[in-house]
């Protein structure tokens, strides 16, 4: 309309499918209508799928760190670490300047991670086998009061982890910041009556996320990294492929339809 004074007729462009009234409109389409103030020009180096997976899992890493403090020096945890999710915040957490990653994966996604990392520095990203008895314990009996930022993708995601439990420990003492993008009924019920732990913050993606888009895909670009995709047709049977694909909650990266 007349007022999208930010973009022309022609401009490619990425984000988040809402509309003015803040509603989500929906993408998987070939059509869609959005708010300005939810996309932002898409940069030539990037791909249409590549940007397509930042609109999620990217803008609530990026608000999800930066509620965490994550800042030049800062440790960081994530768990969760080969998500789309996870991914995203090992890729931001490295690029915001943090000096320590750590992240908790299945021992099979190690090479993995490290690929997508964007961290060249070995000592700098440490990774620990969830399945793993003896790493799981080593790790938090080496690491109480360790961390600044615990970012947690994985606790109340459907299969019953409980990270929340027994990680936060391992936060600063009155610094540390533990974030977490899930929870269970119990949990959202506490924190929409404001009754959260200090130190604690659950993760609603805000809106108007045109400008973290654009740090996001600066942030990226400084360290050469973008996300893992496993692209899927733009038909029935991709359709069905990614969505159960999405259910059985073992994807790596993010999933992304291709319309062509």
């Amino acid at each position: 309309g007349a007022d999208a004074k930010d973009f022309q007729i022609g401009d490619s462009v990425f984000g988040r499918a809402v509309n003015s009234r803040g509603t989500l409109s929906g993408s998987l389409a070939d059509f869609a209508i959005v708010s300005m103030d939810e996309v932002a020009k898409k940069p030539d180096w990037l791909s249409f799928g590549h940007a397509a997976a930042l609109g999620t899992a990217y803008l609530t890493g990026i608000q999800s760190l930066r509620a965490g403090n994550v800042k030049e020096g800062s440790s960081v945890l994530v768990i969760g670490a080969s998500g789309g999710c996870g991914i995203a915040g090992i890729q931001l957490a490295n690029a915001m300047g943090a000096s320590r990653v750590v992240g908790i994966c299945s021992g099979k996604n190690f090479e993995f991670v490290r690929g997508m990392s964007g961290i060249e520095e070995v000592e700098k990203l440490e990774l620990v086998d969830y399945n793993d008895d003896d790493a799981m314990n080593n790790l938090i009996e080496k690491n109480v009061g360790k961390f600044d930022c615990i970012y947690d993708t994985a606790t109340g995601s459907g299969k019953g982890e409980s990270y929340d439990r027994t990680m936060p420990k391992l936060l600063r003492e009155e610094t540390g910041e533990y974030v977490q993008i899930n929870g269970s009924p119990s949990t959202w019920t506490r924190y929409f009556m404001g009754k959260i732990p200090p130190q604690r913050k659950l993760i609603l993606t805000e809106p108007k996320g045109k400008t973290d888009l654009e740090e996001i895909v600066a942030l990226l670009k400084s360290y050469n990294v973008k996300p893992h995709l496993d692209e899927k047709t733009f038909d029935e049977k991709g359709l069905k492929d990614g969505f159960e694909q999405l259910k059985g909650r073992r994807t790596k990266g993010k999933i992304v339809f291709n319309m062509d």
